[in-house]
């Protein structure tokens, strides 16, 4: 008995989980949720291949740094589409449009001149910088969320337009804004409404857990555990509960680009 309650349990929270769909509001369109590809791609791990090789001292014409460049591209080619389509819910029109502008013209930057191609970086660059500012003053979770789903592609195209232009000189910086940036989503997509849940049937430990709710009505459950000396994990919930968000994939990226020492 004890074990079929505990199933209802996490089936009821499952179905929660699938049901509630997001809803758009005239001010603040509701992130998407149907297109995954931009928001589970590796960006990290290319934008890692490139400032780690230039913050190493690598040469900006080395083979591999151009392959890795060439990746990026290729990335932003290939899931161009959602990434317009999430960038286009971006409440804030001045980041909305300059993300936009350097996601679409991104693909043709081997066409520029190296002095356009160097403007163009810099462009892309303040482009990050204002997102960066953006994210960490907004405090809505949905536009959270919505600049959040950008915030990669974008800051792997400033990585590589300033690896392809020679501008190698102030990646850190490029980097601390993209943690910082990071940072911000992670701890805005933090659910606050947590509850720690406890049952008990006659002849048995108590079993307890936490549940919480993301802000779009997500519920994620953390592992149940028994007796009285063991605490739940309040994160697993957190993580549980935001799957389909940003958050995830700002939270995992963070490790790999401190990791950068920047």
């Amino acid at each position: 008995m004890r074990r079929k309650l505990r199933n209802c349990v996490i089936a009821a929270g499952v179905a929660v989980a699938v049901a509630v769909a997001p809803v758009a509001a005239p001010a603040q369109a509701a992130p998407r949720t149907g297109d995954a590809q931009v928001m589970f791609f590796d960006w990290t791990s290319l934008v890692v291949a490139v400032a780690g090789h230039l913050l190493s001292g690598g040469s900006s014409e080395a083979p591999s740094l151009q392959a890795a460049v060439d990746q990026i591209i290729a990335a932003v080619e290939q899931t161009e589409r959602d990434i317009i389509a999430h960038t286009d819910l971006i409440a804030a029109a001045d980041v909305q449009a300059c993300a936009r502008q350097h996601t679409i013209e991104f693909s043709d930057i081997d066409n520029m001149s190296n002095t356009v191609r160097q403007l163009w970086a810099q462009n892309a660059t303040g482009c990050a910088a204002l997102a960066t500012s953006y994210v960490s003053t907004v405090t809505t979770p949905a536009a959270v969320d919505n600049i959040g789903h950008v915030l990669p592609s974008l800051f792997a195209i400033v990585v590589a337009a300033r690896a392809r232009a020679g501008l190698t000189n102030g990646i850190n910086l490029v980097i601390q804004d993209q943690i910082r940036s990071y940072e911000a989503v992670v701890a805005k997509l933090t659910p606050t409404d947590c509850v720690k849940k406890r049952a008990r049937e006659p002849g048995y430990p108590v079993e307890k857990w936490w549940e919480c709710t993301a802000y779009n009505g997500h519920v994620g459950s953390s592992d149940w555990v028994t007796g009285d000396l063991r605490e739940p994990n309040r994160t697993q919930a957190e993580d549980r509960a935001t799957n389909g968000t940003s958050r995830p994939v700002a939270k995992s990226a963070l490790p790999q680009l401190r990791a950068l020492g920047v």
